[in-house]
C-alpha cells in the first residue's frame, strides 16, 4: 500500500502493495536532494529573528505599542500593550481573539484560523496544500471541527488554501489537543468556533454598548472577496451574516497548473447568526453556514476529465438560561456533507457519491465547579459508493446503502483546587452508547483526568491522561484538499476506533508577561485503526468492496512541542518546533514492524511575525520548514503485455524533500480624516514569497519514444501575489 502523494495519470491518489498493471499507476523511486535554497532557510529565521530584537529597542516607545495611565493626575505609568491573539493555558487549550487576526498574516488577503493553528505545537499538516489539522499525530477524521455546538464534517475548500471558516463571522476561536467529555466522541483535538453574541453581562454593560460589536467589514481582491455585517438594533438582538466568494481563475489562471493541464475552480461561503436576549436570564442563538465548491480538471495527454461538485452545512439553535450560580444550555444542532465526484477516461465513467448527515439534541448544566451533560445524535451515512459504466468491461461493485446510525452520550466533569488554586484536578468522563448501520450496539466509557500545578505566578505544569472512542469515520484514496475522503460508521467488521494518551504541559511567562513559553509532550497507543488501501482506477478495474478496500490495525504516536511567543510590544508573534512520531501496523501488510504514516512529519518548524513599523503599517511574515511526509517508492518497473507493472518497496519507506515555504504581507490602513469609526486600507501579499518548489508526490512519465522520465509534480511553485482592499465600519 502507498500512502497519499502517489499519482496517476494527474490524479492523487493511495496504490497497493501490489503490483499494477494498469499503464496508467506506476510510481518511481527517486529521493530528491535538499533544495540549494534549504541551506539558507536557517539564515533567514536568525536574521527575522535578529530583526524582531532589534525592532522592539528601536521602537519601544511606539504610540501604538503602549498604554499610558494616569494615577490622580501625579503619576503616569507606561506598559506594553498585549497584542498577541493567542492565550494559553496548562491544560494544552488555546483562546483565540478574532478580532486580533488582523495583526496576523493576511496571505492573498485571507488571515485563515486554520493555517494559524496549524502552526502550533504538536499540529502538524500533511501538505502543502492540506488545511486539516494532524494533533499529535492523530489522522484528520480524527479531529472534531465545531461552528457553537454542531459539527463542520469538512472544514476546508480544494487545496487547503481556504479554510470554511470566515473570521470577520466569528469572535473567538478555542483549540484543545484532546477532545473533552463535552465535545464529540474523537480521538484528536477540536477547533471551536464561536460566533458573535449578546454578551452575558447584560444589556445596559459596557460591553453591550462598544461600538467594535456592530459595523461593517468589506475586503476585495482578486482572488475572492467577502463581507460581513454586523446590526444591533437595540441591546437585546444581534444579527450578523456574512458571505464570500472566490473566483481564482479570472486572475490566476495561469497559477492554477496542475501538472500540464488547467484546473478550474470556484466556491463560496455564507453564514448567519441571531442572537436574542429577551432578558438578564435567557438568550437565544441562531447561527447557520452553507458552503459549496466546484472543480474541473481536464488532462488532455489521456483524455481524462473528473468534475468535483460538494457542499458543507452546519447548523444549530440554542437556549441558554443563565443564574448566579448556575447555567443550562439547550441545542438543536444538524450538520451535513456531500460530494459528488465524476471521472470520465477513455470510454469509461465513474462517479463516487457520498454523504454524511446530524441531526441532534445536545443539553448541559454548568453549576460552580460541575459540569453535567448529554446528547443525542441520528446519522444519515452513505460511505463512498461506486456507480462504474465501462465500454470494455463489466465491473460489478458492492454499491452500498444509506444507512442510519444512532448515538447517546451521558458526561460529567468536575473541579477541585486546593491551596488557593495552586493544584486543581479536573476529573471527566463520558458513557456512550452506540447502534450501528448493522443494528449492532457498542457501549464506551471515556475517562479523562487533568491536574495542574501553579508553580510560581508566571509557571504552571499539567498532566492529562485520557481514554477516547470514536465510532464515525474518515478515509479516502487521498488527502490533498480533495473531496474524495468520506465517512462511514463503525459496524461489526469495522470496530470502533480507541486511543489511550498522556500528555504532559507546561506553560509560562514572564514577569512582566511579554514573553511567554509553552511545552507539550505527549504519547498515545492507538487501536482500530482504518487505512484506504486501494486507489482510483481499482475502482475501475476491479470489484469494490469497502470491507476489502480497508486495513485495520494498531498505531502509536509519541513527540514533544515548544513554542515562544512574543506577547507585547510593536512585535509580536511566535516560533515553535514539533518532533512527532506516527507509526502504524497492519496485520494484513508483508511489513512486520511498524511504519509511518502518511501525514508524518518527523521535523517541523513554525515562524509567525508581525511588526508594526508604523501607526499605519503593519509587516507581517510566516514561514515554515518541515520534514517531507513518507511514500511507498518502486524498486522497479518492466513491462508485460504492453502493461507497466511496477514492483515496490518498504511501506513508506522513503520520504518526500523537506517542505519551506516563506509568506509575507504588508497592511496599510489609510488616513481617516471625519469619521471617527470608519477605516479602509490595502493589504499586498505574497505566498511562497521565495519560490520555493515543494514536490506533492512523484510521477512517471511514458513518452511516445518509449523512454521513461521520472519527475516531481509541484502545484503553484511560483509566488502568487495578491492586492486586497478592505473597508471597515
Amino acid at each position: 500500500m502507498l500512502s497519499k502523494g502517489v499519482v496517476a495519470d494527474g490524479f492523487a491518489h493511495k496504490a497497493n502493495d501490489k503490483p499494477s498493471t494498469s499503464k496508467l499507476t506506476t510510481l518511481l523511486s527517486v529521493w530528491l536532494g535538499y533544495s540549494a535554497m534549504l541551506k539558507f532557510i536557517p539564515y533567514y529565521i536568525y536574521v527575522l529573528l535578529l530583526g524582531v530584537h532589534t525592532s522592539m529597542v528601536v521602537h519601544a516607545q511606539h504610540v501604538d505599542s503602549l498604554r499610558q495611565v494616569d494615577i490622580a493626575g501625579e503619576a503616569s505609568v507606561t506598559a506594553w500593550r498585549n497584542r498577541s491573539p493567542l492565550r494559553g493555558s496548562s491544560a494544552g487549550r488555546i483562546h483565540w481573539e478574532m478580532k486580533q487576526l488582523q495583526t496576523l498574516p493576511q496571505i492573498l488577503g485571507n488571515a485563515d484560523p486554520l493555517r494559524y493553528v496549524q502552526s502550533l505545537p504538536t499540529v502538524q499538516t500533511s501538505t502543502e496544500y492540506d488545511a486539516g489539522l494532524h494533533v499529535q499525530g492523530c489522522d484528520m477524521g480524527q479531529n472534531a471541527f465545531m461552528m457553537g455546538g454542531a459539527t463542520v464534517f469538512n472544514p476546508s475548500h480544494l487545496l487547503g488554501i481556504f479554510s470554511a471558516f470566515n473570521a470577520s463571522h466569528f469572535e473567538t476561536l478555542d483549540f484543545t489537543a484532546l477532545a473533552g467529555a463535552a465535545q464529540p466522541n474523537r480521538l484528536g483535538g477540536v477547533v471551536q468556533m464561536h460566533p458573535f453574541a449578546i454578551k452575558d453581562g447584560g444589556v445596559d454593560s459596557l460591553a453591550q454598548r462598544e461600538r467594535t460589536v456592530e459595523g461593517a467589514e468589506l475586503n476585495v481582491g482578486p482572488m475572492s472577496s467577502q463581507g460581513t455585517i454586523r446590526v444591533r438594533p437595540n441591546g437585546k438582538l444581534l444579527f450578523v451574516a456574512s458571505a464570500r466568494q472566490a473566483y481564482m481563475n479570472l486572475l490566476y489562471g495561469k497559477w492554477l497548473d496542475f501538472d500540464g493541464s488547467p484546473l478550474r475552480y470556484s466556491f463560496g461561503d455564507y453564514n448567519v447568526t441571531l442572537s436574542y436576549r429577551p432578558s438578564m436570564r435567557h438568550r437565544f442563538d441562531l447561527n447557520a453556514y452553507f458552503g459549496q465548491d466546484r472543480a474541473s480538471y481536464t488532462e488532455g495527454g489521456h483524455l481524462m476529465h473528473v468534475r468535483l461538485n460538494w457542499l458543507n452545512y452546519a447548523a444549530e439553535a440554542s437556549w441558554r438560561v443563565m443564574n448566579k450560580s448556575w447555567q443550562l444550555t439547550q441545542r438543536l444542532v444538524a450538520s451535513g456533507y456531500q460530494n459528488d465526484f465524476r471521472l470520465r477516461q477513455a470510454g469509461q465513467k465513474m462517479s463516487l457519491p457520498s454523504h454524511i448527515r446530524q441531526y441532534g439534541y445536545q443539553a448541559e448544566w454548568n453549576c460552580n465547579s460541575w459540569q453535567i451533560g448529554g446528547s443525542y445524535s441520528l446519522y444519515q451515512i452513505l460511505p463512498q459508493s461506486p456507480q462504474i459504466e465501462s465500454t470494455y468491461t463489466q465491473i460489478e461493485a458492492d454499491r452500498q446503502e444509506k444507512g442510519v446510525a444512532h448515538e447517546a452520550n451521558v458526561y460529567a466533569g468536575w473541579q477541585y483546587d486546593w491551596h488557593d488554586g495552586q493544584w486543581v484536578l479536573k476529573p471527566k468522563g463520558r458513557v456512550t452508547y452506540y447502534r450501528d448501520v448493522d443494528q449492532k450496539s457498542w457501549f464506551s466509557i471515556s475517562p479523562m483526568l487533568t491536574l495542574s500545578w501553579q508553580a510560581a505566578p508566571q509557571h504552571r505544569f499539567g498532566v492529562q491522561l485520557s481514554v477516547a472512542n470514536q465510532y464515525v469515520q474518515q478515509t479516502g484514496f487521498t488527502s490533498l484538499g480533495l473531496p474524495t475522503e468520506f465517512w462511514f460508521s463503525a459496524s461489526h467488521e469495522l470496530k470502533p476506533q480507541r486511543a489511550e494518551g498522556l500528555s504532559l504541559l507546561y506553560d509560562g511567562q514572564t514577569p512582566n508577561n511579554a514573553w511567554a513559553f509553552t511545552a507539550n509532550a505527549y504519547v498515545k497507543r492507538l487501536h482500530h485503526q482504518k487505512e484506504y488501501k486501494d486507489n482510483v482506477l481499482d475502482l475501475i478495474n476491479e470489484a469494490y468492496s469497502l470491507n476489502k478496500s480497508l486495513l485495520q490495525g494498531r498505531g502509536l504516536n509519541y513527540g514533544f512541542g515548544v513554542q515562544l511567543t512574543r506577547q507585547s510590544g510593536p512585535v509580536t508573534g511566535w516560533v515553535g518546533y514539533a518532533f512527532g512520531r506516527s507509526l502504524r501496523k497492519f496485520p494484513e501488510l508483508r511489513e512486520r514492524s511498524s511504519y509511518p504514516a502518511n501525514h508524518e512529519r518527523v521535523h517541523e518548524f513554525n515562524l509567525v511575525a508581525t511588526w508594526q513599523a508604523l501607526k499605519r503599517v503593519t509587516f507581517t511574515c510566516s514561514a515554515v520548514f518541515a520534514s517531507g511526509t513518507p511514500f511507498t517508492s518502486a524498486n522497479e518497473f518492466y513491462l508485460m503485455n504492453g502493461y507497466v507493472v511496477a514492483q515496490y518497496g518498504k511501506h513508506n519507506g522513503c520520504h518526500l524533500p523537506w517542505y519551506k515555504r516563506v509568506d509575507m504581507a504588508a497592511n496599510v490602513d489609510l488616513k481617516q480624516k471625519r469619521q471617527r469609526h470608519f477605516r479602509h486600507g490595502f493589504n499586498v501579499s505574497l505566498f511562497n514569497a521565495f519560490g520555493f518548489n515543494n514536490p506533492l508526490f512523484y510521477r512517471l512519465r511514458i513518452r511516445r519514444d518509449g523512454n521513461f522520465r521520472f519527475a516531481p509534480v509541484c502545484f503553484l511553485k511560483y509566488p502568487l501575489p495578491s492586492f486586497s482592499y478592505y473597508i471597515k465600519y
